[in-house]
């Protein structure tokens, strides 16, 4: 359960990153600080307070960026590989703790373990820059349409849901092992009333 909400933690951050580059880390890092997520060492960086200040800043700044027609079009040039690179680590820093973890508890050391470690980071590496690019090529040509019907005029009011997106989520995203535990306790809670049900069923049949 801990493996497969990390995937999904990862790719929907990855996600996120498409539509804005900081957001996703600004929120990564809270969901880090308040034990919702757990981050590789190597990214934890962004749970530290000074980090989650900058990132409160550059995530405005880049918002209200966005709100300028002309210059969004350039940020969706400029920013394309660094939004990759970011989905690439937001979604291998997430799994690699749980994969070593789930490596640990079922024995799988030495030269296999390794291994699998390594193909399971490329693999979450190479499927969060993926993800991050579809939905930043997404985004960037739905920008074109509306500056080419609006004029730039509608760029504003796209950005603005692009940034509310992009928020949402990267929330929902950090949200996912609680999401998935719910999911389980109301399905093992239905698979008792059902069973329930169908003991009593006998019951009053004999």
């Amino acid at each position: 359960m801990e493996l497969f909400a990390a995937v999904c933690v990862g790719l929907g951050l990855s996600a996120a990153g498409g539509l804005r580059l900081f957001v996703p880390l600004l929120i990564a890092g809270l969901g880090h600080r308040f034990g919702l997520v757990e981050l590789a060492p190597a990214l934890s960086w962004v749970s530290s307070l000074p980090s989650i200040c900058v990132l409160v800043v550059l995530c405005i700044v880049e918002g209200t960026a966005y709100c300028i027609p002309a210059v969004d079009h350039a940020l969706d040039v400029a920013k394309a590989p660094a939004g990759w690179i970011a989905g690439a680590l937001i979604s291998a820093g997430l799994l690699a703790p749980e994969l070593h973890s789930a490596l640990h508890s079922f024995g799988s050391t030495g030269t296999f373990g390794e291994a699998v470690y390594a193909l399971g980071i490329g693999t979450a590496a190479l499927s969060g820059a993926g993800v991050a690019a579809a939905t930043q090529l997404t985004a960037a040509g739905g920008r074109v349409a509306t500056t080419a019907t609006t004029g730039g005029l509608g760029n504003p009011i796209y950005a603005a849901v692009e940034s509310l997106l992009a928020t949402a989520a990267s929330i929902l995203a950090v949200l996912t092992p609680i999401v998935l535990a719910l999911l389980a306790v109301l399905g093992l809670s239905f698979a008792w009333m059902l069973i329930r049900r169908r003991a009593v069923a006998r019951v009053t049949a004999a």
